[in-house]
């Protein structure tokens, strides 16, 4: 019995303290999304809805009027997109561009999330909103384009556009 839950233990650590390869995250065309809808809440030119989420320190933060860009990373390789662009950048970076950075951890099973997820989550200072919850993430998330990192641009909550970038260096160009 013993040997069997430090197996899947083991199995556990590895799956979700290995890092994307290269391969994970290679470039891939940038897709921009102009009229339509994304996914069932994001229509281009409709009100994105409001929302709540926490953050990996559980601080809560709201849609407000002036948020100009949703960034949504929906697997582990989009957030390490995410990730490795924010590393090189301060804690306050995305807020003081009026951004909100969210990532699906929904799949994800809980005890993952609150043993090595969140944990390592916290080590970003920037605030990482998330989804814990497979109806938000179905709200939002874009099945054919999941891989990617998804970038919302609003104006006072309305969608101007969708952006999704497979790398850092759109992302860069999609931000800065």
């Amino acid at each position: 019995m013993k040997k069997n839950i430090l197996l899947v233990f083991t199995i556990v650590v590895v799956m979700f303290t290995s890092g994307c390869s290269k391969k994970e995250i290679e470039d891939k065309t940038k897709v921009v999304v102009t009229s339509g809808e994304v996914s069932p809440g994001i229509v281009i030119g409709k009100k994105l809805a409001p929302f709540t989420l926490k953050d990996q320190f559980d601080k809560e933060h709201n849609l407000t009027s002036d948020v100009k860009k949703v960034i949504f990373a929906f697997t582990k390789p989009t957030g390490h997109i995410m990730k490795i662009y924010m590393g090189v950048r301060k804690p306050d970076y995305l807020t003081s561009r009026d951004i909100l950075f969210i990532a699906d951890i929904s799949g994800m099973p809980s005890l993952i999330a609150k043993m090595f997820a969140i944990p390592d989550m916290k080590e970003s200072k920037y605030p990482i909103l998330l989804i814990k919850e497979k109806k938000n993430a179905i709200r939002f998330r874009n099945e054919e384009q999941k891989n990617a990192v998804m970038i919302i641009s609003l104006d006072n909550k309305i969608i101007k556009s969708v952006k999704f970038v497979t790398n850092e260096v759109d992302l860069k160009s999609e931000i800065d």
